[in-house]
């Protein structure tokens, strides 16, 4: 599996993420333990999980996904072969939804001592917190860097100006930037009015934010539940209009000419646009996952991105 550059960090990984939200939790851990083999197995490095997952499932209170890839690690005994990220700044438990210094340190030990290493690859702000000053979000996540705790940082569910505003504050500030980016983005685009809740879909504003300063998207929910290439999944309510019912059209013209799913052409298109995204997909089977790195095999050319992108889409596309 070929590598790929990550926004500012100067380091390459796996042009797939593995997705760890319900391993150990909804996913059993023996299908968690054989995903994460398979997709090893098949040269992916690239971990992604986070200090809440997957506390919110029924019966589950407590993290489940650190310590099963601490576990899983130590059994290989292949963490520095990975390249590992996990989040903080959503509630869990007695833990506030924060970006805290105190909040953050302290959540940055818990998932440390629940992963069994002694240093984070990538640690994401998990959401934006409005209550807490940027510049001391910001110099906090700076000295977990200088530490050798965290090598580098990202953001989730940011707004774009939030995004820019907290990376001027650290160039003018001299401290660690946000190098990488993960927001809610596919190649369907939501409705204007879609609520999300506390989730930030990608905007136009977003995009050629990352876009224009090489900050590496890594979308979530990049087949929005493998609506693109499955019967029995039905195209999100929030992702329903005209223009995405003419990418679906495209889609399954280009998915035909090359005899793949429709899941998996949209996976060829996150990761060959330009720039490319690092899609972060969660499975439930090995089966989806052997589907889903497949797609990297998928060589779109030129007559298939003007199919594709021949709609108005969203974000400065190939």
């Amino acid at each position: 599996m070929d590598e790929v550059p990550l926004g500012t960090t100067g380091e390459t990984v796996s042009p797939l993420c593995l997705g760890t939200m319900y391993f150990g939790s909804r996913t059993d851990p023996e299908t968690s333990r054989a995903l994460l083999d398979t997709y090893y197995d098949a040269g992916g490095r690239f971990l992604d999980t986070a200090n809440i997952y997957a506390t919110w499932v029924e019966g589950y209170d407590e993290p489940e996904s650190e310590p099963l890839l601490g576990e899983w690690m130590t059994e290989r005994d292949n963490r520095d072969d990975l390249f590992l990220a996990t989040k903080v700044g959503f509630e869990y438990g007695d833990v506030p939804k924060s970006l805290d210094p105190d909040v953050i340190e302290r959540e940055v030990e818990r998932s440390l001592e629940r992963l069994d290493t002694d240093y984070i690859d990538l640690l994401y702000a998990h959401v934006d917190d409005r209550d807490t000053p940027l510049a001391e979000t910001m110099a906090a996540f700076d000295r977990l860097v200088e530490s050798g705790k965290v090598r580098h940082l990202g953001a989730s569910n940011y707004y774009g100006w939030r995004l820019a505003r907290a990376n001027t504050i650290a160039e003018e500030r001299g401290l660690t930037p946000f190098s990488c980016v993960q927001p809610r983005f596919s190649y369907l685009t939501p409705h204007r009015n879609s609520d999300f809740e506390r989730q930030r879909p990608a905007t136009d504003e977003s995009v050629t934010y990352c876009d224009d300063n090489d900050l590496t998207m890594l979308p979530y929910s990049p087949l929005l539940g493998g609506c693109y290439g499955r019967a029995d999944k039905r195209i999100p309510e929030r992702y329903v209009t005209t223009e995405n019912r003419l990418k679906m059209d495209a889609v399954a013209d280009v998915a035909e000419r090359h005899d793949v799913s429709g899941n998996q052409v949209a996976l060829a298109w996150l990761t060959q646009r330009d720039p490319p995204t690092v899609p972060v997909v969660g499975c439930s089977t090995v089966e989806q996952l052997e589907e889903n790195l497949a797609a990297l095999d998928v060589d779109l050319d030129e007559r298939d991105f003007e199919r594709l992108d021949g709609i108005e889409t969203l974000g400065g596309l190939h």
